[in-house]
């Protein structure tokens, strides 16, 4: 190789620019999308991966729960050897902060740790250091710009509302941001021991049902995430079993049953939906990387074979130059390699579009995702080296299966300025067309269930009515005591229908599990606790008794159930239900998302002074007001309070935010496969048309009209078209019926989703292809008897 083959190859590439900027387009295409989910999937296993000896890092799990005793983690360290440190780790949220305004914002990722929690995960301090005492905080640099607009804050005073009042915590250190990678990314992180203030306080979220028991160093509390570090050469497996053996030495009965294990640090990202306590870290999805690992390699087999059939096309109008060079005396490796370089000339150029997918596409997987991909992935060499690997692949690859097809075709067949005609060829080529159209129809079928079903699980809630119902969070204890006196002042507003008071408003995506227990058994059931008048605010129907009245404290707990449960227990209104009376039943409703069957179902009763929720349900004529009215309410009686007012619908939405980002990263991929296949049936109709040009010439000659031979070229590709249509209809009503599994109420697979998708798909074809055979039938027939 010297630079006269660069030369010619940069030659042949600007001769054809249609075709090559088709080609780079195409090829760009596949490769910025393998690159990004490349990418997704080097980030999505380098989570925690910067911890200093993260191969000795282990997380205790007990049986299906990470969250440990706070006397466990030093009771371990203490009693088995082997272990070189640890951290304890809680984290809580909807924590209210005042800025500099006195403006209170709340924040979600206020964290509680031992002090030597930054120096185990290598966390750097910018300023300052970790709090060492209850009254000390340490924070984020993005938070420090935040409220102080600068980072050197040492010694400000941040007040946090951790319990009832704001308490001034002194801000003794800042630390550079947490990797994108790390599973624990707190912005606010106090020390341990000021997790005092929040632990226990169930109060506020069940009412008269919660427990003040604030005891965080008590055995039987399980609220912390317990880290260790292992010394080299200890065996978690060992540890686990001690760590059985210690907890049996303190509570032979209580924990015989319980199991222990460790859980390294490396696997809590992808490792952890079978657990039911991992709420203060972030979480992955490893099947999911196994279908975008799917998609990648999808992708790059259709932008690969798109760039073949179009090279193809392009050698066919060279063929001539190719022959001569034989004659003259160029071996097969000679013609080999110089195809071999324009290929991966090709691939090169591609990276430019590539690039531009890269950098939009990014964005979109954080997004939709809800992925923290960031820069420190392109730090790691895994990213560069599959950089540069699928770009010499696909440039290699596609360049030896063109080049060793060319040269091995005799100089004597090359001056002629044709190929051998193979009908195998053809069908080959056609069914890959097949496949590019099969591949997106499904997408497309994909992207209208995705959307039918989520709109049918927004509109389609049994016997509850969720709309133009707004709810207000009492987040203190002043706003929770005169609730009723709020609500006395919203209904005076003539768009207000009325209002409630709850601790849970249906539906919400939390499971609420209320135990009946007596002397002889505890039975558990799917649970609520509301207020009086939430049941008919809600459109909530009682078909026996009556819903509840007036809340009395006479020792006595009435209970409402749903049918499921009066039909599971053979139980009508007034009758007990294991001790407790039997106000009424409700008619069974939909009390979270479609997901899950309609559980047997019971109500409790809130004291109407520790509500933590207040429903107002309106005419939808002028929410604007009522919002303002609550606000106005809220800070004239809880001034240092947030007043957060949502619609229940917006809740409702939440349900389905996963398959919502689901149906966009669909659609954006139903997008690039069209492009794609739009970019190989170009490819495959120049080739077409290059081999029948002198037969065009000769119809043409003989009589036939324009619109004959457009019919004539059309019809070929619409049938491969129509045969993935009968490919694609099946295998997608498949793949759909499984998704729709996924919920327990689904919409029906409608014939119009596949006939819209496969219209489509013809459609984009004929126009794609029309485009091509209309100016091949155009052409003037003398040009078209001399092409050969």
């Amino acid at each position: 190789m010297n630079i006269t083959d660069i030369k010619i190859a940069f030659r042949n590439i600007l001769k054809n620019k249609i075709e090559s900027s088709i080609s780079i387009l195409g090829l760009g295409i596949g490769l910025g999308c393998i690159f990004i989910l490349g990418v997704l999937i080097i980030h999505e296993h380098s989570y925690d991966r910067f911890i200093p000896d993260h191969k000795n890092v282990y997380r205790v799990v007990e049986d299906t729960d990470p969250r440990t005793p706070y006397p466990l983690a030093p009771s371990i360290q203490d009693k088995i050897p082997g272990i070189h440190d640890f951290f304890r780790f809680y984290q809580t949220n909807q924590v209210q902060i005042k800025n500099s305004g006195n403006r209170v914002i709340e924040e979600d990722l206020f964290a509680f740790a031992d002090n030597n929690f930054f120096s185990l995960l290598n966390t750097k301090f910018k300023y300052g250091k970790a709090a060492v005492s209850p009254t000390e905080i340490a924070i984020s640099e993005d938070m420090a710009k935040k409220y102080f607009k600068t980072q050197n804050v040492l010694g400000a005073s941040l007040n946090v509302k951790l319990k009832d009042n704001f308490l001034p915590l002194t801000i003794c250190g800042v630390y550079e941001n947490f990797p994108g990678n790390s599973t624990l990314h707190p912005e606010f992180v106090g020390n341990i021991e000021l997790s005092e203030q929040v632990l226990g306080l169930s109060q506020r979220m069940f009412g008269e049902y919660g427990s003040t028991q604030n005891d965080y160093q008590n055995w039987d509390n399980n609220y912390f995430y317990s880290y260790l570090f292992l010394s080299p050469g200890t065996r978690p497996e060992t540890v686990s079993s001690k760590i059985k053996d210690l907890m049996v030495s303190f509570d032979a009965e209580k924990y015989k049953e319980t199991e222990y294990r460790l859980q390294p640090a490396t696997d809590i990202y992808l490792d952890s939906n079978n657990l039911t306590g991992n709420i203060y870290s972030r979480t992955g999805n490893a099947n999911e990387l196994k279908y975008y690992i799917g998609i990648a390699l999808v992708i790059l087999f259709i932008a690969i074979l798109n760039y073949i059939f179009l090279t193809k096309a392009k050698i066919l109008s060279r063929l001539t130059e190719i022959g001569a060079k034989k004659a003259l005396g160029a071996s097969n490796n000679i013609i080999r390699k110089q195809v071999l370089l324009e290929s991966n000339m090709i691939s090169a150029l591609s990276l430019m579009p590539a690039a531009i997918i890269i950098i939009t596409g990014i964005p979109f997987i954080n997004s939709t995702l809800q992925k923290t991909v960031g820069e420190e992935v392109f730090g790691m060499w895994q990213t560069w080296g599959m950089l540069v690997a699928v770009t010499l692949l696909t440039g290699t690859l596609s360049g030896i299966f063109i080049g060793t097809n060319i040269s091995r075709t005799s100089a004597v067949v090359l001056l002629t300025g044709k190929m051998q005609r193979q009908q195998k060829s053809h069908k080959l080529n056609h069914s890959f067309l097949s496949f590019h159209f099969a591949i997106f129809i499904i997408l497309v079928v994909s992207v209208f269930t995705f959307k039918k079903q989520i709109n049918y699980g927004l509109t389609n809630f049994k016997s509850i009515d969720p709309n133009n119902v707004l709810v207000c969070e009492l987040n203190s204890p002043e706003l929770q005591k005169q609730a009723q006196v709020i609500q006395n002042e919203l209904e005076q507003n003539p768009n207000v229908i009325s209002t409630a008071g709850s601790s849970f408003i249906p539906p919400f995506n939390a499971f609420l599990p209320i135990k009946l227990r007596t002397e002889e058994e505890t039975v558990r059931f799917d649970g609520l606790i509301m207020g009086k008048g939430m049941i008919p605010l809600l459109g909530m129907e009682i078909i026996d008794g009556e819903a509840f009245g007036e809340f009395k404290q006479d020792g006595r707990t009435n209970i409402i159930i749903n049918e499921s449960t009066a039909l599971e227990y053979d139980i009508k209104a007034g009758d007990l239900l294991n001790g407790f009376t039997v106000r009424g039943i409700v008619k069974d409703f939909n009390a979270h998302s479609l997901h899950s069957l309609i559980q047997p179902m019971v109500i409790l009763q809130q004291h109407p002074e520790k509500m933590r929720l207040l429903a107002v349900k309106t005419n939808g004529k002028n929410d604007k007001s009522i919002i303002e009215t609550i606000d106005r309410l809220v800070s004239q009686i809880s001034p240092e309070s947030v007043s957060e007012v949502t619609y229940l619908t917006d809740q409702i939405n939440q349900f389905y935010e996963r398959e919502q980002n689901q149906a966009k990263l669909i659609t954006a991929f139903s997008l690039l496969s069209i492009s794609l296949a739009i970019m190989g049936l170009f490819g495959v109709v120049l080739i077409t048309i290059s081999k029948r040009t002198k037969e065009i010439g000769i119809r043409k000659v003989n009589g036939a009209r324009v619109t004959e031979v457009v019919e004539m070229l059309n019809k070929d590709f619409l049938t491969w078209v129509i045969i993935a249509v009968v490919i694609a209809v099946p295998a997608a009503w498949y793949a759909m019926h499984r998704w729709l599994e996924n919920f327990a109420y689904q919409t029906s697979l409608s014939w119009w989703l596949f006939a819209i998708a496969g219209v489509l798909a013809l459609a984009i074809a004929l126009l794609t292809v029309s485009f091509q055979s209309y100016k091949a039938a155009t052409r003037n027939p003398v040009d078209s008897l001399r092409y050969e």
